[in-house]
């Protein structure tokens, strides 16, 4: 993560309260820079895509699942046959939003490299045995001419990095709540 560290993080939760002032300093800081980095990408994504990045917020979302393969939604009962040499590695997340009455998936296409460091050596909120965590920070760059780069830092320290070409994601409305 580039503009959003587990630094960044860490200091927004310090009980210094001048390590937690420099923290949102810091922290506005590399959003007013992200944004700028952001409004560069705008012509190369799509309107829906450029929205979901510069609007749309997961934090304190939970990822319900995270897939990645070479031909994710193929069917084997179709008449399509499975083609073993095409390379169509694409990545799927789905995430319920912070009040659990949003639904997303995000889809990846023609991704070249995928992480998904957990447990990480470097954890934040989490103890051993402990879960994912809520979604914390998430940032979109370029890798190149070609590719983005989502990166996606979750309370426990955990990260996801995907390096793709294509982005496409889907919002549906659901019941539930996330204190009961």
């Amino acid at each position: 993560m580039k503009y959003f560290t587990k630094e960044l993080w860490l200091g927004y939760n310090s009980r210094s309260d001048a390590e937690m002032q420099s923290a949102f300093e810091q922290g506005e800081e590399a959003r007013q820079e992200y944004a700028r980095q952001l409004e560069q990408l705008q012509p190369r994504l799509s309107e829906k895509a450029y929205r979901f990045f510069s609007g749309e917020s997961l934090h304190d979302g939970r990822l319900l699942n995270f897939r990645v393969g070479d031909s994710l939604n193929h069917n084997i009962h179709g008449s399509e046959k499975f083609d073993i040499n095409a390379h169509q590695v694409s990545v799927e997340m789905s995430v319920l939003g912070a009040n659990l009455d949003v639904f997303y998936i995000l889809r990846y296409a023609q991704a070249k490299r995928v992480l998904f460091d957990y447990p990480s050596d470097q954890p934040l909120f989490q103890h051993e045995g402990g879960h994912i965590g809520d979604w914390g920070y998430d940032e979109l760059t370029a890798v190149d001419d070609s590719f983005f780069r989502h990166e996606v830092l979750f309370a426990s320290g955990t990260t996801i990095l995907i390096e793709f070409k294509d982005f496409s994601y889907e919002r549906e409305q659901c019941q539930g709540t996330r204190y009961l």
